[in-house]
């Protein structure tokens, strides 16, 4: 709240004080004159008005004097000139007013009384001379008007009269006493409702606009009688250099005094006098306009600062101009210079609250990283005790806070340059997610520019909401947040948040305080490194794998060889007893079974051994099938016809011609068609037959029987995997054959592949056509 009022209290200051300015020069007067100046200008931007059609002058000008003589006449003139205005009773004014101070006596005092009994509608002026006396009418004459007024005038320092009191302790005003007469004998005209109050004249126009006639032409009958019906007639004196008086609208030559009494019936009659402000609603003014002024101004650039003075001023002298054609005179020059003073003022404390704040800047921004800087300033010499910041002036520190600049932006560039050129994306926002400085790397990535907004960058690409909300918590509380990992397409990145720390105060003091500023994310991509872990990965699961298959060959090869050796064994013990022949050769038999089963095993192993050594020498050769299958099927024909199976060959005689290992291709087709021997039932099909593409050949291997489960089909090439429940006929087996098969297809640059259903088991390699030497190291399990 302190804050706050402080803060207000600087604004306000300067209107304040321009305020206390005004009201003074206001008290004492002084812009007075420069408000009769925009008084004056004010009735030449609104223009000149009609006067009233009932005012008529009959003036007294150099004309009338040059043919009557020298001024002041006889009262026989003026005896004269009221017959005329009288001889036709149809055609009388409706009231004469003579603005003439008739206070001296004359031999025709009598006839001009008589003549204005008769007319009964004159009224007479009166005066003051130098000491202040009044000068009435004589006696006679006053007591045949109809009412007298006082010709009093009040002009301003300029020579302008500007207001008329309407009434004194005299009497009343002339123009007053001729339109209550008026009123009498005409019609009646509304009042001001205080008398007391000065009138403020509002001049119509020029005097030569009003209607007016000389007084020769009317005396001598060259102006028609219907001229002044019922009109008002003004008697005065309008010829050269007798009571001269300024207008706004006649200053070079100046009007006459009648025109002043003019303009004051010409207000009475239509109502229009000038209302000018009071004094308190000026002081009012004064209070608001200042300090609401200085508030609107205060801490904006010094351009705006002037479009709304000229705002101001441009729009008040319109409004000023405005009221002035309605009858209302406000202050033009007290609100102007306000707002120009207070404007002045407004920019000297701008400046010196910036100068202040400058010098306060630079104070601070030594305090907190002169000893961040790399290199000293040049001109300056520090001193570990005194600070040569302090006592600097103005232009000093603005050159020294202009030298920090410089080296804070040879930094700024170095670490930009730094970061554009990092290979990992580095942004830094506010902890309302607004970017300010992203390198192209981030850009690339997230997708985000300086000035975005980086919620929607992250979220829901990147991180849910309520994870980035989190995370925002923490950085408030100043802690970093653990780095993610993200996968993006085929690529992976890691993404750590750290909260951008600087120091609030570093003035010598050990207790600095740390305040969050933001946040800065770091995205490097980690691909490669994930790789290499995926990679390591795979190869532990790979040992791990080939450990448990060692153990499980171990194992099984254990038992795999001790069968026969133990069968073996059994068949010498029972030899050793045997008393027949029979028994003998039975015996002898499963010797010889065992012996050839336990061969077969070590070269089963052997085998596999030697492909997954890669140690299986490839000899290329050109094979016909056509020639080469047969003979190998037919090994298999007298064991197909003790089975009770139908075994075929389909060829075609188009088969081209295969480039191949032919050992191991004989052996594929061996292990295929024994195995295919081993589980179909009597009965039962067994059919070998040669496809081909242009790049690949077919060897297709099928036999009718049991059905090999859809959930043990991954496992048959297995090493010493047998498929549970499917050898009815207990033909036997190592559990190798099919393990073979795949290895050796795989060595070939081929692949195998299974189908089991609807009564058949289908097994078909497919070979390239054109040789393919095996790569180093083929056979290795993967």
């Amino acid at each position: 709240m302190n804050w706050r009022f402080s803060r207000y209290s600087w604004r306000l200051l300067p209107g304040s004080l321009t305020t206390l300015v005004c009201a003074g020069l206001l008290t004492v007067g002084a812009l007075q004159p420069l408000e009769q100046l925009a008084y004056n200008v004010l009735f030449r931007l609104r223009g000149e008005q009609s006067w009233d059609d009932r005012l008529v002058l009959i003036a007294i000008d150099d004309a009338s004097i040059k043919q009557i003589g020298r001024f002041p006449w006889a009262r026989g003139q003026y005896v004269e000139l009221l017959h005329t205005l009288t001889k036709k009773d149809t055609e009388t004014p409706s009231v004469v007013m003579m603005d003439l101070v008739l206070s001296e006596s004359s031999p025709d005092d009598a006839k001009l009384a008589r003549a204005i009994a008769q007319s009964g509608r004159v009224v007479l002026a009166q005066g003051r001379d130098s000491t202040g006396l009044p000068l009435l009418p004589v006696p006679a004459l006053r007591k045949a008007a109809i009412a007298t007024g006082h010709i009093f005038k009040q002009p301003d320092p300029d020579g302008m009269t500007r207001q008329i009191d309407l009434q004194t302790k005299d009497g009343v005003a002339l123009g007053l006493a001729t339109v209550k007469a008026y009123s009498l004998m005409f019609a009646p005209v509304p009042l001001p409702q205080s008398l007391s109050q000065p009138l403020w004249v509002n001049w119509p126009g020029r005097a030569q606009t009003l209607s007016q006639h000389s007084f020769i032409d009317v005396i001598q009958g060259r102006v028609p009688s219907h001229a002044w019906r019922n009109k008002i007639v003004l008697v005065g004196v309008t010829a050269v250099g007798i009571d001269s008086l300024v207008t706004p609208f006649d200053r070079n030559p100046p009007a006459s005094g009648v025109f002043l009494n003019a303009a004051v019936i010409n207000n009475l009659l239509k109502q229009n006098a000038l209302k000018p402000v009071s004094f308190s609603w000026s002081l009012l003014m004064l209070g608001l306009l200042g300090p609401g002024l200085s508030l609107l101004l205060s801490g904006r650039r010094e351009s705006l600062q002037v479009l709304i003075l000229l705002g101001l001023c441009f729009g008040w002298g319109g409004f000023s101009l405005l009221l002035f054609q309605l009858g209302y005179w406000v202050p033009v020059v007290l609100p102007l210079g306000l707002c120009t003073l207070t404007t002045i003022a407004v920019v000297i404390n701008d400046r010196m609250r910036l100068a202040t704040f400058l010098q306060s800047q630079v104070q601070q921004l030594w305090n907190q990283h002169h000893d961040d800087l790399i290199l000293r300033l040049p001109h300056l010499k520090r001193d570990n005790e005194a600070n040569p910041y302090q006592k600097a002036s103005l232009v000093q520190s603005v050159t020294r806070m202009a030298t920090l600049a410089k080296q804070f932006a040879r930094a700024q560039s170095a670490q930009a340059a730094i970061a554009r050129n990092l290979p990992i994306g580095l942004l830094a926002a506010d902890l309302d997610g607004w970017v300010w400085f992203c390198n192209p790397t981030a850009a690339d990535w997230l997708q985000v520019a300086s000035g975005s907004n980086l919620n929607t960058c992250l979220i829901p690409n990147w991180m849910s909401e309520a994870q980035w909300q989190l995370d925002l918590q923490a950085l408030q509380q100043r802690r970093s947040v653990a780095s993610r990992n993200y996968k993006r397409g085929d690529r992976w990145f890691e993404l750590k948040l750290e909260p951008l720390l600087y120091q609030s105060e570093r003035s010598g003091r050990t207790d600095t305080h740390d305040e969050s500023d933001g946040f800065l994310l770091l995205l490097e991509e980690i691909t490669s490194k994930k790789q290499v872990e995926v990679a390591l990965e795979q190869q532990v699961q790979e040992l791990q794998r080939v450990s448990q298959l060692k153990d499980d060959f171990l194992s099984t090869v254990s038992h795999e060889l001790r069968s026969p050796m133990a069968n073996i064994k059994m068949a010498i013990e029972l030899l050793k007893v045997s008393r027949s022949e029979t028994s003998t050769a039975q015996y002898l038999k499963i010797l010889q079974t065992e012996c050839a089963r336990e061969i077969n095993l070590i070269n089963d192993l052997l085998d596999l051994q030697r492909l997954e050594a890669g140690a299986q020498t490839y000899h290329p050769e050109t094979i016909n099938l056509n020639d080469w299958l047969p003979p190998i099927i037919q090994s298999f024909s007298e064991r197909a016809e003790t089975q009770q199976q139908s075994l075929t060959v389909e060829l075609s005689q188009h088969i081209p011609v295969l480039v191949s290992d032919q050992p191991s291709l004989e052996r594929i087709v061996f292990e295929l068609v024994n195995n295919a021997c081993k589980y179909t039932p009597p009965e039962g099909e067994i059919k070998v037959g040669v496809n081909w593409t242009a790049q690949h050949l077919e060897l297709v291997v099928d036999n009718s029987g049991a059905e090999i489960p859809a959930a043990e089909l991954p496992h048959i090439f297995k090493k010493f995997y047998r498929v549970p429940q499917a050898d009815p006929w207990k033909r036997g087996g190592t559990g190798l054959g099919l393990a073979l098969v795949s290895k050796l297809v795989d060595y070939l640059g081929g692949k195998i592949s299974v189908y089991s259903g609807s009564g058949h088991t289908t097994f078909t390699v497919q070979l390239p056509l054109a040789g393919q030497i095996p790569a180093e190291g083929v056979g290795h399990e993967e």
